[in-house]
């Protein structure tokens, strides 16, 4: 799986995350985001959580990838038996 790995534009994350910290520390009941700022978020979370996903699905096929080089197969045919 190889893809294009685009930096992650995660500042609108960030920034929601210090504005919530500061709304907090002020005792503030609630926050508004302009429909600008929103869609920041929205689009900064979709691409987050699709890196995410791709780099879930890489590390399953790694360890796939691992448990199958660490199998030995032995096969026992009995052998004969003689004197």
């Amino acid at each position: 799986m190889t893809q294009s790995k685009s930096k992650l534009q995660t500042q609108p994350i960030e920034d929601f995350i210090a504005r919530v910290r500061t709304a907090k520390n002020k005792q503030e009941k609630s926050i508004v985001l302009t429909m600008q700022d929103a869609d920041r978020l929205a689009s900064s979370l979709s691409q987050t959580m699709t890196r995410l996903v791709a780099v879930q699905e890489e590390i399953i096929e790694a360890l796939k990838t691992a448990q199958q080089a660490q199998t030995i197969n032995i096969e026992m045919d009995g052998g004969k038996f003689s004197k």
